[in-house]
């Protein structure tokens, strides 16, 4: 390489000034973190792909990166002191480029569309051959599985295939991984949400690679038993005999629930009410095994051996046992999405502390996020990989800032501010993406983790010994008793955090703009804090101005809406009707269940849950809407037709959106989901 170019990547004055991403605004140095800037641009390339390229083949992203990677390659070998500026331009810019194409590229890799073999280029299936992937999973009706396909039978005969299904069965002996199965019959597409705003199962199960499932009932033959590889059946019956042991030891039912759900992550017993406690509370991340349960086991670690302060081989040894430990634990909990992202970031974090006795997290938290996506790019899209890493970030960000407002004197009070200030990070980071998914939230959350988080190490450090001594009765017996005792506790302490008024706050939500704003005014806020710098508080003033500005325009285009949406529910008649800024409602034998999953997402979007009377009268074959503006507007019972003439347009909720539909003579039925009947927009909405 010329001896001029390391100036790129020396972190010197001039690259400073000019290479593009060494800074972030100018206002972060990133020089010591590269993997947060590889990782940014790769997760970049993840996200545009849907918008641009998924009509790209996979052998021509992989053609463009080629290029781009022989571009650079010759442009850092080949370099021309009289154009350094254009080259400490150019080469970063194709770097990134270059990853932006290869998170491009890892995406098209996944797209089964792509794919001429996968079950969604196949039609007129009448049986077709599987093997199963996972342990039943018991449904209130069924058994749950999820199997994959190898080979499909059409008239054609049998071809090879690939892709999953989500099968419901009812077979008396369970459906051990590896066994084979012949199903007779053809699997259904996931239906799509058939109301705006409503939970989209077939696009949650699509970012998992699953666009099938089928009720299969008793209807397959077994061709060959479960055949798993030794490791894994080894896996299989410790993670079955602990819960027995669980089971055995720990005798209250509510207990074993939380023992089984935190210690070994199987949550598929737990009580609804448990769960809406622990969720009311800002404590439902205990129960799910993730980074804080695989951070204790870490903790321990270094709490008894200190390879922090042994010498280098010394250190390579026991955090080597470290990896080995966090991987059977993920294994044993069941290698959940969740568990993965945590053992992974551990794992680098170990990897780093072999090197270095204080290594910067930053580095093997974006590498270990990086790897993860390498392999699953939709990843991304899942709720529990952004509230992990956020949440991380949050902690690292913030905690120390917020820690040293107060230094209590007494270690006790000290201990406990550490735990709030950790609980207040995490959520200071995480409350935009909560609001925005799940539409509250846990007013006493940094009340909360002072039970939860103590309360989930003390589980923890009785819970994996008693799971270690299982083979002990008289020690198993004692450590199960302390077990029970400790969750007691700890669930009396979150139970009373949901008797309190206001505990969680309900219906609240932001859109991705308002989100993404409300990040960026935080990022800005936090350097105003630490640098006290005069254009970070000017830059956190226009962000809160450009939120407010956003509220507005947001208020002002609901209030000139004017529209009646018909929901699709199972059973009844659900209608809202927007006029002048104001909401009016008709439900007619709606469930509860239908209302709060099918209704309530749209309303807390769009207009509220605020809603007057929508005066609805029967008159046999139709219905008749007595509007608020003094329209009159006549229903078809059947098929919610509108039959009363007028200037409105006619839309159903297909596809995730709000689709056109234009009537025709052979129209004889129209989509089974929500419509909306658009009127003229108001002049003066007020």
């Amino acid at each position: 390489m010329h001896k001029g170019l390391p100036v790129v990547c020396s972190g010197g004055k001039e690259t400073n000034r000019y290479v593009f991403g060494s800074t972030f605004f100018g206002l972060m140095k990133f020089n010591e973190f590269p993997f947060l800037r590889y990782t940014a641009f790769f997760i970049l390339g993840v996200l545009v792909y849907p918008s641009i390229g998924q009509n790209v083949t996979p052998r021509t992203f992989l053609t463009c990166l080629v290029l781009g990677t022989v571009l650079y390659g010759v442009l850092a070998l080949v370099y021309f002191p009289k154009i350094r500026r254009t080259y400490l331009q150019l080469i970063p810019f194709l770097a990134y480029t270059n990853l932006i194409v290869m998170g491009m590229y890892c995406a098209s890799l996944r797209d089964v569309s792509h794919d001429p073999q996968h079950l969604l280029q196949f039609s007129g299936i009448e049986a077709y051959l599987v093997a199963v992937r996972e342990t039943d999973q018991q449904k209130p009706k069924s058994v749950a599985n999820l199997v994959e396909v190898y080979a499909v039978r059409t008239a054609d005969g049998w071809r090879e295939a690939r892709g999953k299904v989500q099968v419901y069965h009812r077979s008396p002996s369970p459906l051990l991984p590896g066994s084979v199965l012949l199903i007779r019959g053809f699997p259904q597409r996931i239906a799509p949400a058939k109301n705006p705003e409503a939970f989209d199962y077939a696009a949650f199960m699509a970012r998992k690679q699953i666009y099938f499932s089928h009720f299969i009932g008793t209807d397959f033959r077994l061709l060959q038993a479960g055949n798993m590889a030794p490791w894994q059946a080894g896996i299989l019956w410790l993670r079955q005999h602990l819960e027995q042991q669980v089971d055995r030891y720990i005798t209250t039912d509510a207990s074993a629930q939380i023992a089984k759900a935190l210690l070994l992550g199987q949550k598929k017993d737990l009580d609804e009410e448990i769960g809406e406690a622990y969720a009311t509370a800002g404590a439902m991340h205990i129960l799910a095994v993730s980074g804080l349960h695989v951070g204790i086991i870490y903790g321990f670690i270094f709490l008894f051996f200190k390879p922090q302060r042994a010498g280098r081989y010394q250190r390579i040894v026991l955090l080597g046992a470290v990896i080995l430990l966090i991987w059977l634990y993920a294994a044993i909990t069941g290698l959940s999405p969740s568990v993965l992202r945590a053992a992974a970031m551990f794992t680098f974090i170990s990897l780093a502390q072999m090197k270095s006795r204080n290594p910067s997290i930053f580095n093997p938290l974006a590498l270990s996020a990086m790897l993860l996506l390498v392999y699953d790019p939709f990843l991304i899209y899942a709720v529990g990989f952004q509230l992990s890493y956020i949440a991380l970030l949050g902690i690292l960000l913030f905690q120390p800032m917020i820690r040293s407002l107060w230094h209590p004197d007494a270690r006790w009070l000290s201990y406990l501010w550490d735990i709030s200030s950790v609980g207040m990070a995490a959520q200071l980071a995480t409350f935009p993406l909560s609001i925005y998914y799940f539409h509250a939230f846990p007013a006493y959350f940094f009340l909360s983790n002072l039970v939860a988080i103590p309360g989930a190490f003390l589980i923890m450090a009785l819970g994996l010994p008693f799971l270690l001594l299982t083979s002990f009765p008289i020690i198993a017996g004692f450590l199960g008793e302390l077990v029970n005792k400790a969750i007691w506790l700890v669930n009396e302490g979150i139970f009373s955090f949901q008797r309190l008024p206001y505990a969680k706050i309900d219906f609240l939500h932001f859109s991705l703009p308002q989100m993404l704003l409300i990040w960026i005014g935080l990022f800005f806020a936090y350097l105003l804090v630490t640098q006290r710098k005069k254009k970070h508080y000017y830059l956190t003033l226009l962000v809160l101005l450009l939120l407010g500005a956003y509220r507005i325009g947001e208020t002002w285009q609901k209030a000139s809406q004017h529209y009646l949406l018909v929901y699709r529910v199972g059973q009844g008649l659900a209608v809202d009707y927007t006029f002048r800024g104001q909401l009016y409602s008709t439900l007619s034998q709606v469930s509860a269940e239908d209302f709060t999953y099918q209704v309530l997402p749209h309303r807390i979007k769009q207009t509220g849950i605020r809603a007057g009377k929508l005066l609805v009268r029967d008159l046999g074959k139709l219905i008749r809407l007595e509007l608020p503006d003094g329209k009159k507007l006549d229903l078809e019972k059947r098929s919610w037709r509108p039959l009363t003439a007028g200037s409105y347009r006619l839309y159903f909720w297909q596809e995730g959106r709000w689709q056109l539909h234009e009537p025709s003579a052979s129209d004889l039925s129209l989509p089974q989901a929500a419509m909306k009947i658009t009127f003229p927009s108001l002049s003066n909405p007020f």
